[in-house]
């Protein structure tokens, strides 16, 4: 939900809806290409080298260093978040409730541990 944020803060047009399959509507710059990057990072190792080949000619080395290390933060960050069980917070609970039911996350298992801290 840190993206949903962020992207108000800086008034870019970002839609959700590409985590669960939609297409992708953004106007971040390279947006399609930093997203195909991402799903190959984590789904298609074959693709993975031409896409990282792709940031790094149409975005430098440093964009590629800085899209990679987003991958495994977010990566290492929601396993654990999720193996551990942490539940969302008060707040993040209440400002996410149209994006958490727009993107079917309240299906998840791991959303029974926020409910279980309502009990």
């Amino acid at each position: 939900m840190l993206l949903r944020a962020s992207s108000k803060a800086t008034e870019k047009d970002v839609s959700l809806v590409c985590a669960i399959g939609e297409p992708a509507t953004t106007d971040i710059a390279h947006g399609d290409l930093l997203l195909k990057f991402t799903e190959a990072a984590n789904y298609d190792s074959s693709e993975f080298k031409n896409l990282a080949a792709e940031v790094i000619s149409c975005m430098g080395e440093g964009a590629f260093v800085k899209a990679s290390s987003v991958v495994a933060i977010f990566n290492g960050l929601v396993r654990s978040a999720d193996a551990i069980g942490i539940p969302l917070d008060d707040v993040t609970m209440s400002n996410t409730v149209q994006e958490r039911e727009d993107l079917g996350l309240n299906k998840y298992q791991g959303f029974n541990n926020s409910l279980e801290c309502d009990n």
